[in-house]
């Protein structure tokens, strides 16, 4: 959250809708695919300086695709249509102007009209305040999307696998990843284990290695040249003596963040074939093993000519983060 560019004014809550606690109350399941966003607007907004906001800070596209994809599908709707099937909707962001706010509100809450439903409210005075809210908070609407995403994936991938789990033995102790149905084990010797789901048209996968090599930090470069390595040494192509190497002449991106106390270092870019004529969107992850100092780094990928990529990865990003180690 870029804190510095936040309006003094701006309140940024997290709430949960009003009666969640009661016993007695029923919620329907949220609808939507995986990825859409349904923005409720005034048209003029929508084809304004709100909107343009909303399109260019919240759906821009994502870094580390073979070709343009947003983040996420918007779903423009004028406030008055906005009912019957649409208020159980996934993700909702509500954008209006309120002549009677003193300065911008964003307001997040769950569960307001469906289980599992994330609604984001945004607003302010006038439409070019609504439009700075939108822009300087687009950064964390967009997080807090993707995270209610993953939540709900993760749900229903553990639903799947149920007590399916694909375990790693190491020199220091065991990792267990669920095993989705649809996904299979293509290897799994000591340290490094291999899972896939495939189609016809689509292959999604999920590598976890654990290095032998101690480490008290880890930055970008050190990830790279360890999920480099791993994918060279373990995925090869269908033409003799090719194999997967992450692609130089595109862009990637790397951040770090704590979750559950552990520091992380995650790189999003593109693969391709060395000798092949291959290509894809990866996603890969380290951390360092508390109790042996060891580097954990987790690779996941999908191969899909021709079809959009994004949710496929979204579901690999999701599998991935279920690794834990086992006592």
């Amino acid at each position: 959250m870029r804190s510095a560019a936040i309006l003094p004014t701006l309140l940024l809550l997290l709430t949960a809708a009003c009666g969640d606690t009661s016993l007695t109350r029923t919620l329907p399941n949220v609808t939507g695919s995986t990825g859409e966003v349904m923005v409720v607007m005034e048209r003029a907004l929508w084809e304004g300086a709100a909107g343009a906001a909303v399109r260019d800070h919240v759906g821009a596209n994502l870094i580390g695709m073979p070709q343009p994809e947003p983040a996420f599908r918007l779903m423009p709707v004028n406030p008055e249509g906005f009912r019957d099937i649409y208020i159980s909707h996934r993700n909702v962001i509500l954008a209006k102007t309120d002549t009677e706010k003193s300065g911008p509100e964003v307001i997040f809450s769950r569960n307001r009209w469906a289980e599992t439903q994330l609604v984001i409210e945004v607003a302010a005075p006038d439409t070019l305040s609504l439009a700075a809210a939108i822009r300087d908070n687009g950064e964390v609407i967009r997080k807090k999307i993707n995270d209610v995403e993953r939540e709900r994936l993760t749900a229903w991938l553990a639903k799947s696998a149920g007590k399916e789990r694909s375990r790693l033995m190491t020199d220091v102790g065991s990792w267990e990843l669920l095993l989705p149905a649809g996904y299979e084990p293509d290897f799994n010797r000591r340290g490094v284990m291999m899972i896939s789901a495939e189609t016809p048209s689509t292959t999604q996968s999920v590598i976890v290695s654990v290095s032998d090599r101690k480490m008290s930090r880890m930055d970008c470069f050190e990830l790279a040249d360890l999920t480099e390595k791993l994918i060279s040494a373990e995925v090869s192509g269908p033409d003799p003596g090719s194999f997967m190497v992450i692609e130089k002449r595109v862009q990637t991106s790397c951040r770090s963040f704590r979750r559950d106390s552990t520091d992380y270092i995650e790189m999003r870019g593109l693969w391709t074939l060395e000798g092949g004529f291959m290509g894809g969107p990866f996603i890969s992850y380290a951390f360092i093993d508390k109790e042996s100092s060891l580097p954990v780094v987790v690779t996941g990928f999908v191969y899909a000519p021709g079809d959009e990529k994004r949710e496929l990865l979204r579901q690999v990003e999701a599998l991935m983060y279920t690794l834990k180690k086992t006592p």
